[in-house]
């Protein structure tokens, strides 16, 4: 009975934790309509599936914030800092969830693999940029990041990372 009860105890504790930091759009997992699609075609808001950017607008989407690659000209990823700077959307260091992070054309940032707790490697962005969604954030200022493309095999991945920079469109930029 002891053990059972600290089974439960856990399993409240691990609940209470992802509830607290995980928003209920990013705990979905890979939740995105276009997984298994392979026709290259654009999504609603302008930006081709199973890309980076299109992942981004889909999970923001969401949370009821619309990137409109027509209306507003998000482009690549690798314009997407240039893109929030002229729509006066914060760009930073810090993670938030919900916030976009972002690296520009062959741009690196440190990786934690295989379930680290510190950096123990490099992602490097390609030609296009990258960008992925903030869905947690460490004590140490590295993010919980999901993203479609990284390894240009248009697949969905987690991984955990300290992006180079941060987009806070529609969530408030971190102090």
């Amino acid at each position: 009975m002891p053990a059972l009860r600290r089974l439960i105890v856990l399993l409240t504790c691990v609940v209470a934790f992802t509830a607290g930091t995980l928003s209920p759009a990013s705990a979905a997992g890979n939740d995105y309509p276009w997984r298994l699609d392979t026709t290259q075609t654009a999504d609603p808001w302008g930006f081709t599936k199973r890309q980076c950017v299109s992942w981004v607008a889909f999970r923001m989407s969401q949370r009821g914030v619309i990137l409109n690659n027509w209306r507003h000209h998000w482009g690549s990823a690798d314009n997407w800092d240039n893109a929030a700077r002229r729509m006066n959307h914060g760009i930073g260091p810090k993670p938030v969830i919900g916030a976009i992070a972002h690296w520009n054309a062959g741009e690196r940032a440190a990786w934690y693999a295989n379930g680290s707790s510190t950096a123990n490697g490099t992602l490097t962005a390609g030609p296009a940029g990258h960008v992925g969604y903030v869905q947690g954030v460490y004590p140490d200022g590295s993010a919980v990041v999901t993203q479609y493309n990284l390894s240009g095999t248009r697949g969905y991945s987690i991984v955990r990372v300290r992006a180079p920079r941060y987009l806070s469109v529609g969530v408030r930029a971190p102090r």
